[in-house]
């Protein structure tokens, strides 16, 4: 019973791994047998935890309850962040998606070490050595595979009736820049809403990442949204952009912009933009040289895939004579949820 159980919890444990490639529901059916299969598992094995503090204990024995203590929190952390994202109950606002993610990685390694503690029981010489450095090869894949995974493949989806409505702040009247693939660029009607392609959906409406982080911007401070849109189309396809990008900081070219706002009446400009080769996208870069900000303050919010604010806050320095406020990154697949994070930050610079 119990080694058919153990065989049960890992495949199950395998196909929640698998959530990019299946139905939320199938997902979330996944995910609560496994719950319900853990609890079994420990009911069953019950008197292990009776001598879980007595005796001695060598390396082997520390590393083994280190596991189970990790697997055990991760394993809450992912029924709760769970349950959150899942919306079985009224979940307090935070990045239930980051934390989900994480405590997969998490409970994934201490799995990996768990199991190899205990078939160092069963196998000896090279073959223990083989299953170690597949062991060490699997965590460091759930490492970084996992986040990959995540970035590439989970469709994004909002509704943007739910996710708009938070606290507000009194602030002057600010202007709202972005810029982002979506206005940029003729995308079929099916395409691929990751946020590693810097997409998202609403029903059917595609959202920029950048776009979707300005409108959470306007629903806190009221501002007015400026498009920064070019005469050029950038491709459909993410890395022919990355390519198009690349040519255009070779050639030092600035795309031809449609319009400009009229900055004049403004104080403070909150700036959106996505971290392009490490910096500013040129169209952007266009923008600030078009534009007199002379003696006003530029809030600079970036969205990346981990590079943070690469260079682009220095050459936001080096385009323009504004003044440079503290700068917020966003990382991509957190964007969703970042509305408290953006009020918590623009709440710093409110009387």
């Amino acid at each position: 019973m119990k080694k058919f159980l153990d065989s049960a919890l890992l495949i199950l444990f395998f196909v929640g791994l698998s959530s990019n490639f299946m139905s939320a529901k199938i997902h979330e059916a996944a995910g609560i047998i496994f719950l319900v299969g853990v609890i079994a598992h420990n009911v069953l094995n019950r008197g292990y935890y009776k001598n879980f503090l007595r005796g001695k204990f060598n390396r082997r024995r520390l590393v083994n309850h280190a596991t189970i203590i990790l697997f055990a929190a991760g394993v809450v952390a992912l029924a709760i962040s769970g349950a959150a994202l899942a919306k079985y109950f009224s979940a307090p606002e935070m990045n239930w998606r980051s934390i989900h993610l994480g405590a997969v990685i998490a409970s994934t390694i201490a799995l990996f070490v768990h199991i190899l503690i205990h078939a160092a029981r069963y196998v000896k010489g090279k073959i223990f050595y083989a299953a170690s450095i597949t062991a060490f090869i699997l965590a460091v894949g759930a490492i970084f595979g996992l986040p990959y995974l995540d970035r590439w493949f989970h469709k994004v989806e909002v509704n943007r009736a739910e996710i708009l409505h938070g606290e507000k702040l009194n602030v002057e009247k600010i202007l709202i820049v972005y810029f982002s693939r979506v206005g940029n660029t003729n995308f079929p009607a099916e395409v691929d809403a990751v946020s590693g392609a810097s997409l998202m959906l609403d029903g059917k409406e595609k959202i920029g990442n950048a776009q979707m982080i300005a409108e959470f911007v306007q629903s806190v401070t009221g501002g007015e949204i400026f498009e920064i849109q070019t005469e050029k189309i950038y491709p459909a396809d993410y890395g022919e952009t990355v390519q198009v990008a690349k040519e255009e900081f070779s050639n030092g070219e600035l795309p031809a912009l449609k319009n400009l706002p009229e900055v004049e009446s403004f104080d403070k400009i909150i700036l959106i933009y996505p971290l392009w080769w490490s910096t500013l996208p040129k169209p952007v870069e266009n923008f600030l040289r078009s534009c007199d900000l002379t003696d006003k303050k530029i809030f600079p919010i970036v969205t990346h895939g981990g590079g943070g604010f690469g260079e682009s806050i220095d050459a936001l320095k080096n385009f323009t004579r504004a003044e440079i406020s503290e700068p917020l990154e966003i990382y991509s697949s957190d964007i969703p949820s970042a509305r408290k994070i953006i009020f918590e930050h623009l709440k710093k610079f409110t009387p």
